[in-house]
This record gives structure tokens, sequence and C-alpha cells, in this order.
């Protein structure tokens, strides 16, 4: 695959399952930076920083978790509708979730800024189904 976004955003608080779509995302090659963020507020400061950094033609791809401390994936998602307007880049959003609750996912599914919802793993094939499909 070749570079297809700029960054991928992890907001998840778990760190072995970071640890694994870091190493998943790094082996597919398809973006140059991936940052990771343990809750949904460290998630929208660090979308916020990117402002710095990236340009209006630029993807960011942000793969979200619902349930985290501090600001949980719906809190995200509210957040983001409240700062997308000041961001500059194009950001893609999927849900990344281990919850098998049809109510997250139908939920997740009407929110107009989520492109997909994923279960957990993320791995190779879903990944690039993900973003070239």
């Amino acid at each position: 695959m070749s570079k297809l976004v700029k960054t991928v955003l992890l907001v998840d608080d778990d760190n072995m399952t970071n640890f694994l779509h870091q190493r998943v995302i790094s082996k597919a090659e398809i973006c140059s930076d991936v940052k990771v963020a343990k809750n949904g507020q460290e998630g929208i400061e660090k979308l916020v920083e990117l402002n710095h950094s990236l340009a209006s033609k630029d993807v960011v791809v942000v793969f979200l978790d619902l349930n985290m401390p501090i600001l949980d994936g719906w809190g995200f998602l509210k957040e983001y509708e409240n700062q997308k307007d000041k961001l500059k880049f194009n950001t893609k959003i999927f849900v990344l979730s281990s919850s098998i609750n049809p109510d997250d996912k139908a939920r997740a599914e009407e929110n107009k800024y989520v492109a997909q919802y994923v279960y957990k793993p993320l791995t190779s094939s879903s990944l690039q189904s993900l973003l070239f499909n």
C-alpha cells in the first residue's frame, strides 16, 4: 500500500490494543505518522494540535474506541462536532470497538461523522478494506 493518509490517530485506553494496531498500521505503510490518545479528551487535543503541522489536503484517520475513561467515544464525537470547523485537514473516523451491543453499532452508524463501525482487532485485511473500498 502507498501512503494514503498523513496521520492515523488511535483513540483507545488499552495499551496492548494500541500496540497491536500500531504494528498493523505500520506494516501496511498507509501513513507517515501514528499517534495514540488514551481517551477522547486527549484525542480531541491531538486533533487540534495537528492543525499546526497539516494542510487542507491532508487526511487524518481516527480509530475510536467507545469505552474509555475521562471522555468516552461518544463524548469524543460530540466534542469533534464542536471542533470540526476549526480543523483545516480532512478527517475520517472509524469506531473500532469490541462492543457487540447492537445499540452501540446502530448509534455509531447513525452518527454523521462516523464512516464505519469496525470490530476489534484491526487487521491488515480490514484496514485495506476500510481505506481502499
